[in-house]
């Protein structure tokens, strides 16, 4: 081999592997992974860490301040309290003189008796006051008109003197019986007129067609 072909071999070598070289260089280039940098390291530097912040919800009464608002709802309930209480000792001592009342107005049956006789007796002994027992004898006419009763009875004496009036009610006639408690509930209306509680003393008995009543302005 000659000099020359030698010289073309090694130039030729030569260029072959600085091709291959640069060929390399460009690939490793083009498929090298990307390698994220790592963060800084900074003495004393940590990352911030998100912090959880719990907001407590208000208390509608703490404790210390619960006996305050108590005391005024309590002091409020002993006060009605006190009160009930005077009113029941009040309507307790109201119903104690009524029953007194009663108590002291009872009589027994021979006394009604005793009085009932010495009122007729009275009437007979006392002088007419005519303007007094004309007014008495017309306040009841005029009641048993006005009284809405269901059957309005004759009333067949109607005798009033100075101080005692006696009267006696009868069935009508033409009515075959009267209604249940008729006599008694003409006693109670009879309580109810103004003119009739200038009476203190009344004594009646009634049958089932007759009332008979006598009344006094004196005891």
């Amino acid at each position: 081999m000659s000099k020359l072909s030698l010289g073309l071999v090694v130039a030729a070598s030569f260029l072959c592997g600085a091709a291959a070289m640069s060929f390399y260089q460009s690939f490793s280039a083009t498929t090298t992974p990307d390698i994220e940098p790592a963060a800084p390291s900074v003495a004393g530097y940590e990352p911030h860490e998100t912090s959880s912040v719990s907001i407590k919800k208000p208390e509608t009464m703490s404790a210390q301040n619960e006996p305050l608002n108590k005391a005024p709802i309590e002091s409020a309930t002993a006060t009605e309290l006190v009160q009930q209480i005077e009113e029941l000792q009040q309507q307790v001592a109201n119903q104690q003189t009524i029953i007194a009342s009663y108590k002291a107005a009872v009589v027994s049956p021979q006394q009604i008796n005793s009085r009932t006789e010495a009122l007729h007796s009275l009437l007979e002994e006392q002088a007419r006051d005519e303007a007094w027992a004309y007014q008495t004898e017309t306040a009841m006419a005029d009641f048993l008109i006005m009284a809405d009763l269901p059957v309005q009875p004759d009333m067949t004496v109607a005798n009033c003197k100075t101080s005692v009036c006696e009267f006696k009610l009868q069935q009508p006639e033409g009515v075959d019986s009267l209604p249940a408690h008729y006599w008694r509930n003409i006693s109670d209306k009879l309580m109810e007129q103004g003119w009739w509680k200038q009476f203190k003393y009344s004594s009646s008995t009634s049958s089932d067609d007759t009332l008979s009543i006598i009344v006094s302005t004196e005891l």
